[in-house]
């Protein structure tokens, strides 16, 4: 909400530049660095009103092994209190032979400082600790490009690499660059507090967003604010500027946030602490439960890299012996997607893995021509073509009829040629690896973009089912002969994104995703979605459809089921679960899903549990009582 600027923003000239700031019992500390000719030296400032400071004599020291840290090269400081002191963050400016480092320190009293140890800054703006009590370890949230965390119980040894957590929105208020304010435990979770401001030559609009993390799994976005929770315009003179975010602390009972100007200009915003965006954001229920081990497949490095990119969008079948076979899309550094396999007993743990792909694409059948300037240029991080590919067998679904398994692909040749081929094996075949696929067919027609068809697991009315759009409605075409068939099903769904039931969370539909399951309601169809309030972000919605008519949706959940929140569903493409394959094992449901097309990994719940929240649209029966 924007506030007026009198009343919420002032500003006043610090004693040195100001640094960082933190507050415990009843007082705000700043560190500030006055800078001399050829000195520079830190002093803490106190306040007992969050904004009239009052400098101690006494200077601060951070000792580096035996050397005092020479602080001029020092800059980007950040504080925070744990249960045995205090610990400082900042950046280490590179000099001729050293690179610049982000260090960590740790002091009893706030002015003796001792280094813990160094960590890569690579591109950031700011970092943040926060001490887990959950967990008895300590999280590092850190920006640059994506915000990221990691996390250690020593503070001195980071064992994991960054985790990326969330990124700008195209489509908010946040859609440029955002940098940490700071952290803070609350009631709720973790609260983190970001940096969004929009600076024009003479202006600038301050705002501030917010992200709350499960104190249980700090990398678990629980929520985001859509709008900012607060902003000013502030008129800013070009020599003042860039106004970079210098932290937040919690006094008594409101947030007080601080920006620093170039020339060392302090701005001040107040704000409750139990600010309404919080009380009424919309924290949905928890259906899936992740499996603590994901994700189950990862890239790998072969000679020829032919998965070393990227392993997500599985399918999966279940053969007449028990064993769960996995197809997954392989992107290989050449931007080619194949089809990689991995074998399980429990449906969890894929241990069976192939060193080849078990499909290739071939010229028609997703391999683009090389001659042609659509061809494969190689695979690029930062381009999203298709998943990060140029061409190939993209996002695989699987069904088993009789004795024979029949896989449905997306044939990418370039925005030119996305297609829908049709391929089978024998079950035989498939369970002895033996794979000897039919040659494909193309079933859609040239000229049209057609993605997420699926086939029904088992004949309806005597003829083999394709399921091939769920907007405005869902299509089903009916085929005599999978093996044999010849013709295209012209499906009527429009291009992109389509508009879903108005009210509801899923008002913007993508997909479909694995193929249907039936149960005792109907067919179980899970599908992709978003909300136009959280545009950037998949989430996975579910529907029942008539067992005899599977057009007609019978029941359809109230709530997303799945949605990117944890790392591994951001650390890659950002926002990202989509399933595409599903099985029902005993009494659970276990789903199969790409995370951030990068990785595959798997959630379950009790079916009978499931299918009564999808009736009932209650999902208090996953909350947990108390005993």
């Amino acid at each position: 909400m924007k506030k007026s600027l009198k009343k919420t923003v002032s500003e006043k000239k610090s004693t040195g530049f100001p640094l960082a700031v933190i507050s415990f019992d009843g007082t705000v500390y700043m560190i500030e660095r006055v800078d001399k000719k050829t000195t520079s030296s830190l002093l803490l400032s106190m306040s007992t009103n969050g904004i009239d400071f009052v400098p101690s004599s006494k200077r601060i020291s951070i000792t580096n092994g035996t050397k005092k840290e020479n602080v001029k090269l020092c800059n980007r400081f950040s504080l925070s209190k744990t249960p045995n002191g205090y610990v400082m963050t900042y950046l280490r400016d590179a000099t001729s032979k050293l690179p610049s480092v982000i260090v960590l320190a740790r002091s009893n009293d706030m002015f003796n400082w001792k280094t813990l140890c160094e960590l890569p800054a690579d591109e950031f703006h700011h970092t943040s600790i926060v001490y887990d009590k959950e967990k008895d370890s300590f999280e590092l949230y850190r920006d640059g490009l994506f915000i990221k965390s990691q996390e250690s119980r020593t503070l001195a040894v980071w064992k994991e690499k960054p985790q990326m957590l969330f990124t700008s929105r195209n489509t908010y208020f946040d859609a440029g660059r955002i940098s940490i304010i700071g952290t803070t435990v609350i009631q709720e979770g973790i609260l983190l507090l970001y940096d969004a401001t929009v600076e024009d030559k003479n202006k600038v609009l301050l705002q501030a967003g917010a992200v709350i993390f499960d104190a249980k799994v700090p990398k678990r976005v629980l929520w985001r604010s859509a709008v900012p929770i607060w902003q000013a315009a502030v008129d800013a003179p070009v020599k003042t500027l860039p106004i970079e975010p210098l932290g937040f602390v919690t006094f008594k009972d409101k947030f007080i946030i601080y920006w620093v100007t170039q020339k060392g200009e302090i701005i001040v915003a107040v704000l409750p602490k139990s600010f309404k965006e919080i009380e009424d954001r919309k924290l949905y229920p928890k259906i899936l439960a992740r499996f603590d081990g994901n994700p189950i497949i990862e890239p790998r490095v072969h000679a020829d890299a032919w998965e070393g990119e990227g392993t997500f969008n599985p399918a999966v079948v279940e053969d007449d012996e028990g064993t769960i076979h996995l197809l997954y899309r392989a992107l290989g550094r050449d931007g080619i997607s194949r089809i990689g396999y991995a074998q399980s007993k429990d449906g969890i743990h894929f241990n069976n893995r192939s060193n080849i792909p078990v499909y290739e694409p071939t010229h028609g059948f997703g391999l683009p021509d090389e001659s042609d300037h659509h061809g494969p240029i190689g695979y690029h991080q930062a381009m999203y073509t298709s998943g990060g590919g140029w061409g190939g067998s993209e996002d695989p679904r699987i069904v088993r009829i009789g004795d024979d398994v029949y896989m449905t692909y997306v044939a990418f040749e370039g925005w030119d040629s996305v297609r829908i081929a049709l391929t089978s094996i024998s079950l035989d075949d498939f369970k002895r690896g033996r794979w000897k696929w039919r040659k494909p067919q193309l079933i859609s027609p040239p000229g049209k973009v057609n993605k997420n068809w699926l086939i029904f697991p088992e004949k309806i009315n005597g003829k083999f089912a394709v399921l091939h759009s769920i907007v405005p409605k869902v299509m089903i075409e009916y085929v005599d002969d999978l093996k044999n068939f010849n013709g295209y099903i012209n499906s009527k769904r429009p291009d992109g994104p389509q508009p879903g039931p108005k009210g509801s969370w899923d008002n913007i539909l993508r997909g479909a995703g694995p193929p249907p399951m039936k149960t005792q309601l109907g067919w179980l169809l899970l599908y992709h979605a978003l909300e136009n309030k959280d545009s950037g972000r998949y989430k996975l919605g579910a529907m029942i459809l008539d067992k005899n008519d599977p057009t007609k949706i019978l029941y359809r959940s109230a709530h997303p089921i799945l949605s990117p929140d944890m790392y591994y569903e951001n650390n890659g493409k950002p926002g990202i679960v989509y399933a595409s394959g599903a099985n029902i094992r005993g009494d659970d449901l276990y789903v199969y899903y790409g995370g951030a097309d990068k990785v595959v990994c798997v959630a379950t719940t009790p079916l009978d549990q499931f299918l009564k929240y999808l009736v009932t649209g209650n999902a208090k029966s996953y909350e947990l009582k108390k005993v």
